[in-house]
């Protein structure tokens, strides 16, 4: 069987990676918290990676949705989602 690759393959890397955020919100081993990382910078929390999947799954590079990767919050207390302007909670940065 072969497959076929269209302009439109790269749609679904941002859908996957928001879907893993949404699924797996917290990276295994250790229970550390994830979030998305768009392509201008952002970062998503993992809330706003569950709600805003479809607009995701449909981003293009440049717009503000392009998830490109996800990493951890290790110890930063002031960083935001920017979308929903919630703390991305962190692993490290004195939480109570």
């Amino acid at each position: 069987m072969s497959h076929v690759i269209t302009n439109f393959v790269h749609f679904s890397v941002p859908r996957q990676i928001a879907q893993d955020i949404a699924t797996n919100p917290y990276a295994w081993p250790g229970g550390y918290p994830r979030f998305a990382i768009t392509d201008d910078g952002a970062c998503l929390c993992k809330t706003c990676c569950t709600t805003e999947v479809d607009t995701i799954a449909g981003s293009y590079p440049g717009d503000g949705w392009h998830v490109i990767a996800s990493d951890i919050n290790w110890g930063d207390t002031s960083l935001y989602c920017g979308h929903c302007n919630s703390t991305i909670e962190s692993a490290y940065g004195g939480d109570d």
